[in-house]
């Protein structure tokens, strides 16, 4: 039984562990036996990392025997875990639903340097969408923790023509702004201009992007990006209130993906981006750029 005291035994012992969450516990009980049956002395001599994974496995040994099967919310949480985990070899998770929009707020929750985000579908971080006030809320107890945060909202032209929407882009970045977060934007008709824009664009549209990007950078480790939209009626009473999800969310840490995906160089674009200190000098880069637009669709005018 010597192998057991090599740490490197314990990482596929415990991938074995992890598989039984999903496919049962016969493997659990053997590999109990094992660590249990090791003799003392060679236990002794192990090194401190092969006895972390004892631990480790003997726990998650524990915990499965005595999963309770009522209340039913107990054995549905430690198959949602097992499902997660045997994603991780992966280097990606996918969540949908309303799962998807909390896991955004855990990754705000765990972020210690900075966030560099990007957001065309940007209205659903308006009040009454669905990442108001949470998301909001946890963006800003990072930035009480010192993390940097840096959100780009991609404009269009159509947007820039309606008084309410341009309203409601005023509002929300007033909120990020207030909260200390630096919040930036573009207007997308001229940022397509840039090759480094539409290499990104094509990047994320080769792993599976939703059409309106959002994406998130998290302490330039881990990457967080929208799959699928959708939109739900919120409410019984009267007129239900449409909410824009985020149907399906991928988080990974590949390194070419979060080398390839990263929002980080649209903010030194500064020929398109502009950050975005009050609604006055937002006004008026909006009116130039209404101006601009409407001469480069109709040049003989």
């Amino acid at each position: 039984m010597e192998f057991l005291l090599d740490p490197s035994i314990w990482v596929g012992l415990f991938t074995l562990i992890i598989l039984e969450i999903v496919l049962g516990i016969d493997n659990l009980v053997f590999i109990a036996i094992l660590v249990k049956k090791l003799p003392p002395a060679q236990r002794d001599k192990a090194p401190a990392r092969a006895k972390e994974y004892w631990t480790l496995a003997l726990t998650a040994v524990d915990v499965m025997l005595h999963v309770p099967k009522r209340p039913r919310y107990l054995p549905k949480k430690v198959e949602a875990i097992g499902q997660e985990l045997k994603q991780v070899e992966a280097q990606s998770l996918t969540y949908e639903g309303a799962a998807a929009n909390a896991e955004a707020v855990r990754l705000v929750e765990t972020a210690e340097h900075s966030i560099d985000a990007l957001m065309e579908r940007w209205n659903i971080w308006k009040k009454g969408e669905a990442l108001y006030p949470n998301y909001l809320l946890a963006n800003q107890a990072a930035v009480r923790r010192k993390v940097r945060i840096r959100r780009l909202l991609i404009l269009t032209a159509a947007q820039m023509h309606e008084q309410a929407t341009v309203a409601d882009a005023v509002q929300v970045m007033e909120d990020q702004r207030r909260v200390g977060i630096e919040i930036f934007y573009a207007f997308r008709e001229d940022l397509v201009q840039s090759p480094t824009f539409q290499r990104l664009e094509d990047d994320f549209r080769t792993y599976g992007a939703a059409e309106d990007m959002n994406a998130a950078m998290f302490d330039r480790e881990v990457l967080i990006f929208s799959q699928r939209y959708g939109t739900v009626p919120l409410g019984m009473v009267g007129t239900p209130i449409p909410i824009t999800m985020i149907n399906r969310l991928q988080i990974t840490w590949k390194p070419d993906m979060v080398r390839a995906l990263d929002p980080a160089p649209l903010f030194d674009m500064t020929r398109y981006v502009f950050e975005y200190r009050s609604p006055l000098p937002f006004h008026e880069q909006r009116e130039r750029f209404i101006v601009s637009f409407r001469e480069l669709s109709n040049p003989a005018l």
